[in-house]
């Protein structure tokens, strides 16, 4: 090749080369001189290439595309290159190549693999046209939405209420169309690029996506159900407010003779089920209630800043049976509480191979004992004793008259400066937000179950109650034991029980009576008395 001009610029360019790809040695670049012939010779392996100038290797380089046959391309700046003599032939498999000091930075681009690549940009450039159309057609559904259920507030006449009616649930299925074509072309592309051993699964979701399309398409052609309802939206009817200026109060607004329906479409989106939120936090609350722990620990900041769900899919599967069954949590109380997680035991005696996997029971592989709420607790004391009132309704009991009063907690009047002290000492509900309790144990509360009133009143009608039906010590013992604590004793604990309550016999004034209210006060002072395992 002759250089006819720019040599120093050709110069720069071999020097660079060498010195990046080409150092193994210290070899340096030749310099090419303007109006010289020279000899270049390539020897090309693979993507390895060798560069000899009159025989002096000066490049040694991994090329990242990939050869085509047939052509040569020679490029040179500031520069003509002139060819006097062209030689072509096979490299014999025994000349050794220099290895470059780099491997190539990226793969050989082939014709398959960039016909591939244009496949894949072609069909995201269709998914994201898709969700264009999604988000054009999501906000015209909405105005469309808006203005039919603005018509039946209104008191405007059928024709057009049934009108705006139709156009908004035509919308609502034109979307739902869009959004089933654009899952059939979502596993289209994930098909195209899948590994075989994930095409079954893929190959699956393809035909329930289709099935999808068919079955949308199929009811945007018929004709519009009667019993089909506009999907909910909140609406708002603009009216005037006061306080516009300082000088002077607004006009009084006149109350219209019937509702706006303004509160009813906020109801009815807070529970819509496009918006499972609400679901979301109800179930979150219920779990929490019922386990003693929430599937979402941040019950106070349920979204995208608190923390994830442990096990979301439980998490959804409950929420769907919330609003499939008219969204009653009566249903979801029985659900839970019947379930096998609810009535496993808490205890860990025997389950070491559990807790080494799971020392947090992330898994629910026994149940969280959960500590009694201070309102259940006082009822409980009152209920056992025979002494609480049931009676439903009526004025909140003032804080004066809460020590005698033999009410449901539920009716104790309770704010911010005045609260029932019993209450208090076991973590009462805060005023100003309930979104989960705290739980505390301190000196005051073992205090509060051995002194207070309310407890020494009650050990003593409690273990009456329980000496009509008991007169020996044994039954006496087993019916305490089942009716404060839930579990029955074992021979070690009866034996004790029956040693304590002899010797409370044995005592200056002591008797079968008050011998059995002390072992009463004794088991209400026992940790699993304010404890539900």
């Amino acid at each position: 090749a002759s250089a006819v001009s720019g040599g120093s610029k050709v110069q720069a360019a071999f020097s660079k080369a060498g010195k990046s790809t080409y150092p193994p040695n210290g070899m340096r670049a030749l310099p090419v001189e303007v109006g010289k012939e020279y000899r270049l010779r390539i020897r090309v392996r693979g993507t390895l290439l060798n560069a000899f100038l009159d025989d002096q290797l000066v490049v040694a380089w991994h090329t990242p595309l990939a050869r085509r046959d047939g052509a040569l391309q020679l490029t040179t700046f500031d520069a003509l290159s002139t060819f006097h003599e062209f030689s072509l032939k096979a490299l014999d498999s025994g000349v050794k190549m220099t290895e470059a000091a780099a491997k190539p930075s990226q793969e050989p681009v082939t014709e398959k693999a960039a016909q591939a690549a244009v496949a894949k940009a072609e069909a995201t450039l269709k998914l994201a046209e898709m969700d264009l159309q999604i988000a054009q057609l999501s906000k015209e559904g909405v105005q469309k939405r808006a203005a039919a259920l603005q018509a039946s507030w209104e008191t405007k006449g059928k024709d057009l209420q049934q009108q705006t009616r139709e156009t908004a649930i035509r919308s609502q299925q034109q979307l739902a169309v869009l959004k089933a074509k654009r899952a059939v072309a979502d596993a289209e592309m994930r098909l195209a690029a899948a590994a075989t051993n994930k095409r079954a699964a893929i190959e699956k979701e393809l035909a329930t996506a289709r099935k999808g399309v068919v079955v949308a398409e199929k009811k945007l052609a018929d004709p519009v159900d009667a019993k089909e309802t506009v999907a909910s939206f909140v609406g708002a009817k603009w009216s005037a407010t006061r306080f516009l200026e300082s000088r002077t109060d607004d006009a009084t607004i006149p109350f219209p003779p019937q509702s706006t329906g303004r509160r009813t479409a906020l109801a009815n989106w807070i529970t819509d089920r496009d918006n499972p939120l609400a679901a979301r936090v109800a179930i979150n609350q219920i779990w929490m209630r019922h386990m003693g722990r929430p599937l979402v620990a941040t019950v106070f900041d349920f979204g995208r800043k608190g923390s994830r769900p442990v096990h979301p899919q439980l998490l959804d599967w409950l929420s769907v049976e919330l609003m499939e069954n008219g969204w009653s949590m009566k249903h979801i109380h029985r659900l839970i509480v019947t379930s096998a997680a609810y009535q496993m035991s808490s205890s860990v005696a025997g389950a070491e191979g559990n807790v080494a996997k799971d020392p947090e029971n992330r898994y629910w592989w026994r149940r969280e004992p959960i500590r009694l709420q201070s309102q259940v607790m006082r009822d409980s004391i009152l209920s056992l004793a025979g002494t609480l009132d049931l009676t439903m309704g009526g004025p909140p009991v003032l804080a004066a008259a809460q020590a005698n009063s033999r009410r449901r907690s539920l009716y104790f009047f309770h704010s911010n400066n005045s609260r029932n002290l019993f209450l208090t000492t076991f973590d009462e509900a805060g005023v100003t937000d309930c979104y989960r309790r705290e739980e505390s144990i301190v000196p005051q509360q073992a205090l509060a179950l051995t002194n207070s009133t309310l407890v020494l009143d009650a050990t003593k009608l409690i273990a009456q109650r329980l000496a009509v039906d008991a007169p020996e010590d044994r039954i006496f013992i087993d019916r305490a034991f089942a009716l404060l604590l839930g579990i029955k004793p074992g021979e070690k604990e009866v034996a004790a029980s029956s040693r304590a309550l002899q010797a409370w016999r044995e005592l200056p004034g002591g008797s079968d009576e008050q011998a059995r209210t002390e072992f009463i006060w004794t088991l209400i002072n026992h940790n699993d008395f304010v404890t539900l395992r």
